[in-house]
């Protein structure tokens, strides 16, 4: 039977550790992460929840998102986007917008003119003053009408 030993210096070390890595799944994540912050930027993606700044507009191309409860508000829009959704909220949309999408319940939402409109949810009235917008109604008891 043959046996061997360590020498003396070496019996007592830790044995060596190698360097801990970082998942490569980690950093594909933080990457697509960042891009996608940057393409929000880029494209001007808003958000105005209730209550938020008064000088909020629809940028031109881009998108802003009202949502809240019982809101007020008159919005610019310069041929962008606009999303509200919620219950209660009164929007009054002067210029022109691209699309104007509605969704919630009993929501009231006054546009000068869009391309597109469409509502879903249930009570919202969606007024727009000019113009032949493609209409998309899909929810109950919704009016979307030129007025």
């Amino acid at each position: 039977m043959t046996q061997t030993t360590q020498p003396p210096e070496q019996a007592d070390a830790e044995p060596a550790r190698t360097p801990r890595r970082v998942p490569q799944a980690f950093w594909l994540a933080a990457v697509a992460a960042g891009l996608a912050l940057a393409g929000l930027v880029m494209v001007g993606l808003h958000t105005d929840f209730a209550g938020g700044s008064p000088s909020t507009t629809v940028p031109q191309a881009g998108t802003l998102q009202v949502s809240g409860t019982g809101t007020a508000k008159t919005i610019p829009c310069h041929a962008g986007y606009l999303s509200v959704s919620g219950k209660n909220n009164t929007i009054t949309l002067t210029g022109h917008c691209v699309s104007v999408s509605v969704s919630g319940s009993g929501n009231h939402v006054a546009v000068d003119s869009a391309d597109a409109v469409s509502a879903s949810g249930t009570g919202n009235v969606v007024l727009y003053h000019w113009g032949s917008p493609k209409i998309d109604n899909v929810g109950t008891t919704n009016i979307v009408r030129q007025g």
